[in-house]
């Protein structure tokens, strides 16, 4: 934490709205990534139940490589677990996180939100959060998990870049519809909410999962490995795959890649 320009004050008054969350919460002004910062603390042996939350990140991460449009609009907030599981384990974190997501925008803020498979959160037909969960393994089990979390809580300045623009929102519309202390206010609600989540019975989180995915029923195309294939989402099955039936009436389960959907 010595070299993270650590807000004291925003730190405990997060802390102090966490009331009853076991994890331990800390708060930065920037970082280039709240889950590179988490795999640095890892490595130095940091246990599990660190969080690290960051007003900006000036190199997010997104899946596949991508980067995360990580302006000081929004909350940036990373997890670690110290899971010793299985690595097909880490889906679920991905999965019990998106739950939480929606159950703490629609706590603090009264939007409803919903799942777009895997880790996407929506309000409406935007996109306001992005969830990647990294790990890495020793001896054949997961050593260490780390789930990072992106919420846009206000557009940024001069609006959401023009590649993103058409998908992207945020919780409020304008600056001026946020409350005061909303930022510590959602971590905190996130907090509590990752950890009842993570703990709770898994049939009962995948269920409230499939509740709020907006994609069972509907036409999408799954790029895996590279190639496109057009297809109908069947349903979300108990290990948070996706059943789908191909256009070639095939059917078929989609357990990673990437969906997308008109809507």
């Amino acid at each position: 934490m010595n070299d993270l320009n650590v807000n004291e004050l925003e730190q405990s008054a997060v802390r102090a709205l966490a009331v009853g969350c076991g994890y331990n919460i800390f708060v930065c002004d920037s970082v280039d990534s709240t889950n590179n910062e988490l795999k640095r603390w890892a490595a130095k042996g940091s246990e599990g139940g660190c969080v690290l939350m960051a007003r900006e990140q000036t190199a997010g991460k997104g899946r596949l490589g991508r980067s995360f449009f990580s302006p000081r609009k929004g909350l940036y907030y990373s997890l670690l677990l110290r899971p010793n599981t299985p690595p097909e384990e880490t889906l679920y974190f991905t999965t019990a996180a998106a739950v939480a997501v929606c159950r703490a925008i629609e706590a603090a803020s009264g939007r409803q939100a919903q799942i777009k498979w895997v880790n996407d959160v929506y309000i409406g037909e935007r996109k306001v959060c992005g969830i990647l969960t990294e790990s890495s393994l020793s001896g054949g089990l997961t050593e260490w998990a780390i789930i990072g979390i992106g919420i846009n809580i206000t557009p940024p300045q001069g609006g959401f870049p023009d590649e993103i623009a058409g998908r992207a929102c945020a919780i409020f519309d304008n600056e001026e519809d946020c409350p005061a202390g909303f930022a510590n206010l959602l971590a905190a609600r996130l907090s509590c909410e990752l950890e009842k989540a993570l703990s709770e019975p898994r049939a009962e989180n995948i269920a409230e999962y499939r509740r709020r995915s907006f994609i069972v029923g509907r036409d999408i195309t799954a790029v895996d490995g590279g190639r496109e294939r057009r297809c109908r989402v069947l349903s979300i099955d108990d290990k948070a795959e996706l059943e789908v039936r191909y256009e070639n009436g095939e059917l078929g389960r989609l357990y990673s890649g990437e969906i997308s959907v008109k809507l």
